[in-house]
């Protein structure tokens, strides 16, 4: 054995731990989930350890069809480095069917609910008490589950990754 070996385990050792440091990406749903108060908590804790992106959005609202391509493209490009996004359709029941085929057509490869609560204020405020509950709204947690940033309106591909690349390990 050379008297490298042990530098060479050590640092093997670190680059192991640094790597383990990061959460797999939870896998999403097989279908549209529905989420009220309680399911987002629950979805914000499983994501915990990873930069979580969250997006609401509906099928009838132009701005979040025309912003949802740029998220698709940001989870594509950072997932491997920590981001997991959340799309939460604020759409009705009916719509579900018009949510897969949307969902389909972006390639979104994330997690998909739908809205379902009772109290639609009580829900935006478990959510984000400032944010009012307009849409397209997109919320940024830190790894640590942190409020960092949040958007209203259709939102650039550059303006979310200038935001969430410096969360990313």
């Amino acid at each position: 054995m050379s008297s490298r070996s042990p530098r060479f385990l050590l640092i093997l050792l670190a680059l192991t731990a640094s790597c383990s440091t990061l959460p797999p990406e939870p896998p999403p749903p097989a279908a549209i989930t529905n989420v009220n108060e309680e399911g987002w908590r629950a979805i914000r804790e499983q994501q915990r350890g990873r930069v979580l992106l969250v997006n609401f959005w509906a099928t009838w609202c132009d701005p979040c069809r025309e912003e949802f391509p740029a998220l698709v493209r940001l989870h594509k490009t950072y997932r491997s480095r920590g981001l997991s996004l959340v799309a939460i359709s604020m759409d009705e029941p009916e719509s579900v069917p018009a949510i897969e085929k949307f969902l389909q057509e972006q390639g979104a490869q994330f997690g998909s609910y739908r809205q379902n609560c009772r109290d639609f204020g009580a829900f935006v405020d478990t959510v984000n008490p400032r944010w009012g509950g307009g849409i397209p709204a997109t919320l940024l947690f830190d790894r640590n589950g942190k409020l960092v940033e949040s958007w209203q309106g259709a939102t650039k591909f550059e303006e979310f990754e200038r935001t969430v690349k410096p969360l990313l390990p």
